[in-house]
Order: structure tokens, then C-alpha cells, then sequence
């Protein structure tokens, strides 16, 4: 869960031994050797492309079993053979359309012989054209009389003329072809045949994928040895080259067995000012994950702190909020589950990325839990889901806060509801604020309780992950210090000027007028800290910290975003049981299955949108400094 420097070197030898060293250096994989050279980023060789191209093919064809190999077979050779046979196919796909095309167009004239046709021209010296005209246009249209009807087809009329000149008729279309029906079929059914024969060739040659591979893997490699020893500088009449290369600071203990036996040199050089610095960083299990989606967005510098496990985890949690159900993460679960068991044998990402969906499912599961929410059904407080809550206990515990205080919540409670005016229980008071609408029961004050908990839960969230960000940064900058008392004193603070009631108040962390004075003591003096602390680092230019609370209240009240889509996804869950429990059983059952779909698939597009986007935009803003190049050493390449 780090970021390994990396120093730079400076390699001197002689040039008997450039060769051994680059094949040395490719084996252990640990060196990034500099290029002197402006290349572009895609110049491999013909034959590098065509076996690419080959596979790029024979990946769209079904898997078959590995065919066993012949001493004559040629690599290069079934490469060309692949390529050629998918543009043989690419050619008759167009020749197929082109002459499937004509023949619709000439159909309806049948089929006739061209010879016949010149015979009757020399024979009676007159000439024969076919026109062709639509069904709405004809009725506006004045025939000839030497107009003779031949055939109707969909909306188009066809006719020919036999005449001594050649004849033209307004709004009429003359009909040119050069081949017969018959010739066209023909041609289309040698095309087929040919195509037939190409698309047999490539589903047997992907028999030889993984022949291709290695082969692929072998010219790599071959290429990459080239390209690095290409970029050595030569010196004292040849005899000499010299390159720098990077090397992480981890893998310096390997440099000296390296270079064993060799007439070369390693001496560490300074890394020059705007020198761009490769980005090293080495992760395991979930951290791994997490860097998978670090490079979605962008690469570190090497200055930044490793954000893999912050971005992994943040994002599990912003991912279950927005989900918001535990019958989802239920589903997802089972999901990832079968996919692990049938797909035991995966390595690298797609290892990963099943990893992750695990993850992501347990997540949705837990959160779903802790607010009571199960494919949208709506739970009486009672119900033993309920007691499990989290949510619903904290709502339980903001009923029995307004209940005893007897505020200006408990009083409009009241009137909307005046039986629970002697109700002196949060649990009873909750289940009897509700209304029955259509059969169904609604708990109007629980929910809206639960909606505003949730929401706060949101803004919490967002406190403590941006204080998180500040306080990873600190050391870089100073002023996030105070920035994290202003932000945790403008949670405890707001209440007051929104006349609200927080959870720290009705769970009895603090009494409501404590949390307005300590708030406003840390928002204020977080304040005075934060350009204090900017004051004494950057003197004068600290002054910018200005402007800074503006961007950390327009980026907490960026994680609302969990609080409304999660809300949505239960709303539409909800509405969709709704739906289906009026239209009775055969109907009801495939609108709730079909409406369930749809807002998993809208869940879980927004779910990795604004998950990763929390990541990314708001929390990268205040601890990330980005724009970093990854580490890129000269290395075998394995074929998987």
C-alpha cells in the first residue's frame, strides 16, 4: 500500500557485453531504462502487428481445444493466413450486401437472358429499356401506350418499352444493369460458399490461439530487448555505451547480482529538475483491487500518497449507500459467488474484479441491513427486520428525544396526528403516526425520520472523508489541519442556524446547546487555524486559504448525492411492489421482476458513476496531486 521511490542510474560498460546485460536486465524486470529517442507510442514491427491482428481475430471465434502442433508450422504463416481470411470475409460482407441489393432491385423484372434481349434488338431494330415508377406517383402520372406492364413490387411499379429510339417519360425511373437474376444469384451464392470457407478456416485455426500467443509474447519481448539496447550512446571509438535507467528503491539490493561478471558500471546520477519521475507503486490483495481503480481516473505522482486502499474501501461504502437494499446485495452476492466456482481458474484483473464485486455485494448487504431495506417492502417498526436496524433505532431514539423535549417537531407531529399526543414511547409513537392508502400501510413520521437520518448519515460521511483527505495531506499542507476543526465544528454548528435536530443531539453524544457552542468554537477557530498555519508556510500566498471554505462546503454537500440516489433506489423499489400488488399475481409478478431489473441496472450504473466520482472529484481535490507516469521496466513478458 505504498509508493516506492525510485533513483535513477547511470550504467557504463563494455560493449561485449551490452548484449548479456539487456537480456539480463529483461529476466529480472526491475529496470526502466531512459530513451533518448522520440518514438511513437505504437511502432511495433509488421510482424509484431500481424500476429496482434491474428489474435484480435481469432478471439471473436469460439474456444476450441488446443490443437497439437506440427514441427512445419510457421507462426508468421497462420498469422497471414488469419488476417487474409478476415479480410477475404470483410470483402464478401460488402459483395454480399451490394449484390443482395441489386437483386431486390431487378427481381421483379424476372429472370431473362441479356442475349436473347440483343437478339430481339438486332432482329426487330428496336430497342427495349425497363423503367420503374411508385404506386402513389403513378396515379398523377399519364401512361404511354407503349409502356407494357411486367410486374409490382411493394410500393413500385415496373414496366418496359420496345421502341425504335430510346425513349424517356417524365417521372419515370430508367432501369440500368449489366448482369441477369440468374448471374447475380450465382454470384452470391459463390460468395457465400467463399465466405463459408473462410469463416471454416478461421474457427479451425482458432485451435492455435495459444500457439499465436506465445509467438506474440516471444516477438515482444524480442522487440522490447531491441528497443532498449537501441537507445545506448556509444563512446572511445565504439567501445564504450553508456544508459541511464530507473530503478525502485526495493529492488536496489538486485542491481549488483546483475550486473555480476559483466564489464559494467552502475553509479547513481541526480535526477534533473522537470525530469519526468516513473510512479512505482506495489499492492496486494485488496489494495490491488484498489489501485485498479486508481488508474481509471489517473496515475499518482510520485509525491502522493498511495490512495489504492482509501479509493477501494470509500468506494465499497459510497457503492452500498447508493444500492440502499439488501435483497440487491443478496442478489449480487449469489452472483459473485456462482462466478468464483465456475470460473475458479482466473488470474490477474478478472481475479481482481471478482474480488471486488464480492466485495461490493457483502457492502450492500451490511448497509441494507443497518436501514431496513429489502427489495423496497415496507416494514412495520415492529417487525423483527426492524429491530436489527440501525437506522430504525435511531429513529426510535429521535422520537424519543422530541417526545421529551415536546419541541416544535413533537407539536407538528401532534397535529397531524393528534392520538400520539399521550403516546410517551418513541417504538409506539412511530407505529402509530401512519395512514392507510389502497391497502397498504404507510408509516409516514418513521419514514420521514429514517429520510432525514440518512441524510445527515450522508453529509457525516462526507465530513469524515474529506477530514480524512486533509489530514493525509497535512504535511504538505499545514492549513488542513485547521480546515478539519472547521469542518467537523460547521457539522455541529448548522443544526442551529436549520433549526434542526442532529444525531449527536437525540443519541445523546452531546446536548443540542454544547454541540452549538463547540461547533461554532472549532468552525471558527478551524478557521483562524487553517490561515494561521497557511500564513506560516507560504507567508503571503496563504492567503488563498480565503477562499477554501467555499470549496469544502461545495464538496461535502457533494455526498448528498448518496443520501438521493439511495433514497430514489428505495422509492422506485417500492413503487414498483406497489404496482405489481394491484395488478394481482400473473401481471403483478413480471412488472415487479422487470421494474427490480431495471433499477438494479440504474442502481448499479450510478452506484460506480458517483462512487468512484466521490473518490476522484472530491476527495482526490484535497490529497492528490495526480499526473504521474507508471513504472514501465524492460521485462519478459509471460503468455496467460
Amino acid at each position: 500500500m505504498t509508493i516506492i521511490k525510485v533513483k535513477k542510474y547511470l550504467f557504463i560498460g563494455v560493449k561485449e557485453d551490452i548484449d548479456a546485460f539487456f537480456m539480463r536486465a529483461q529476466e529480472k524486470g526491475f529496470v526502466e531504462f531512459l530513451s533518448t529517442k522520440v518514438r511513437r507510442a505504437l511502432d511495433y514491427p509488421e510482424n509484431v502487428q500481424k500476429l496482434m491482428t491474428a489474435l484480435a481475430v481469432l478471439r471473436k471465434q469460439p474456444a476450441l481445444k488446443m490443437a497439437e502442433l506440427t514441427k512445419d508450422l510457421d507462426a508468421q504463416k497462420l498469422a497471414h493466413s488469419v488476417v487474409e481470411n478476415a479480410q477475404w470475409i470483410e470483402r464478401l460482407e460488402e459483395e454480399k450486401r451490394l449484390l443482395a441489393a441489386e437483386i431486390s432491385r431487378i427481381e421483379p423484372l424476372g429472370d431473362f437472358s441479356f442475349e436473347e434481349i440483343r437478339e430481339i434488338e438486332r432482329d426487330t431494330g428496336r430497342l427495349v429499356q425497363f423503367f420503374c415508377v411508385k404506386k402513389a406517383k403513378l396515379k398523377t402520372l399519364e401512361l404511354d401506350e407503349v409502356m407494357i406492364p411486367i410486374g409490382s413490387e411493394y410500393d413500385m411499379e415496373y414496366f418496359m418499352t420496345i421502341s425504335h429510339q430510346v425513349e424517356s417519360f417524365r417521372g419515370m425511373i430508367e432501369m440500368h444493369f449489366e448482369k441477369s437474376l440468374s448471374q447475380l444469384e450465382n454470384e452470391l451464392e459463390i460468395a457465400n460458399l467463399k465466405m463459408e470457407q473462410c469463416t471454416k478456416e478461421l474457427k479451425e485455426d482458432a485451435a492455435y490461439i495459444d500457439f499465436l500467443k506465445e509467438h506474440l509474447t516471444h516477438a515482444l519481448n524480442h522487440y522490447h530487448l531491441v528497443r532498449a539496447s537501441d537507445d545506448v550512446t556509444t563512446h572511445i571509438n565504439d567501445h564504450l555505451f553508456a544508459i541511464e535507467g530507473w530503478i525502485p528503491e526495493n529492488r536496489l539490493h538486485g542491481l549488483f547480482p546483475l550486473l555480476e561478471g559483466l564489464g559494467i558500471h552502475a553509479e547513481e546520477v541526480a535526477i534533473e529538475e522537470g525530469e519526468k519521475i516513473p510512479t512505482y507503486m506495489e499492492n496486494k490483495s485488496y489494495a490491488k483491487v484498489g489501485e485498479d481503480l486508481v488508474h481509471i481516473f489517473d496515475t499518482p505522482a510520485t509525491g502522493d500518497k498511495d490512495p489504492s486502499s482509501w479509493v477501494f474501501w470509500g468506494f465499497a461504502v459510497f457503492f452500498a449507500m447508493i444500492i440502499s437494499d439488501a435483497g440487491y446485495g443478496a442478489i449480487f452476492l449469489a452472483l459473485a459467488l456462482f462466478l468464483r466456482m465456475k470460473f475458479r481458474h482466473l488470474k490477474s484483473t478478472a481475479k481482481r474484479f471478482l474480488r471486488l464485486f464480492t466485495v461490493l455485494s457483502i457492502f450492500c448487504i451490511g448497509w441494507g441491513i443497518l436501514t431496513g431495506s429489502y427489495f423496497g417492502l415496507e416494514l412495520s417498526p415492529m417487525s423483527p427486520l426492524s429491530k436489527i436496524s440501525a437506522i430504525n433505532y435511531m429513529a426510535e431514539k429521535k422520537a424519543d428525544y422530541h417526545i421529551a423535549k415536546r419541541d416544535e417537531t413533537w407539536k407538528e407531529t401532534v397535529q397531524k396526528f393528534p392520538d400520539l399526543e399521550y403516546i410517551y414511547g418513541g417504538t409506539e409513537f412511530l407505529q402509530a403516526a401512519k395512514v392507510k392508502k389502497d391497502g397498504f400501510t404507510k408509516y409516514i413520521v418513521l419514514d420521514e425520520f429514517k429520510d432525514s437520518i440518512f441524510m445527515e448519515i450522508s453529509l457525516l460521511v462526507g465530513v469524515l472523508h474529506i477530514s480524512l483527505s486533509l489530514f493525509r495531506h497535512s504535511r504538505r499542507h499545514w492549513a488542513g489541519l485547521g480546515w478539519i476543526f472547521a469542518s467537523v465544528g460547521g457539522y455541529m454548528f448548522f443544526p442551529k442556524i436549520l433549526s434542526a435536530t442532529s444525531i449527536i443531539h437525540f443519541m445523546g453524544i452531546i446536548p443540542k446547546a454544547d454541540g452549538y457552542e463547540v461547533g461554532q468554537q472549532l468552525f471558527w477557530g478551524g478557521i483562524a487555524l487553517a490561515l494561521i498555519l497557511a500564513f506560516i508556510q507560504n507567508k503571503w500566498a496563504g492567503l488563498i486559504e480565503l477562499s477554501k471554505p467555499i470549496e469544502l462546503f461545495a464538496d461535502i454537500l457533494s455526498y448528498l448525492r448518496l443520501y438521493a440516489l439511495g433514497l430514489a433506489a428505495m422509492i422506485l423499489a417500492g413503487t414498483f411492489n406497489d404496482m405489481g400488488m394491484r395488478l394481482g399475481f400473473a401481471a403483478g409478478f413480471f412488472v415487479i421482476l422487470i421494474g427490480h431489473t431495471i433499477n438494479i441496472a440504474v442502481g448499479i450504473m450510478g452506484g460506480t458513476i458517483h462512487g468512484l466520482r466521490l473518490n476522484f472529484i472530491e476527495w482526490y481535490h484535497h490529497s492528490f496531486e495526480g499526473g504521474g507516469r507508471l513504472f514501465n521496466p524492460l521485462k519478459l513478458l509471460k503468455p496467460k
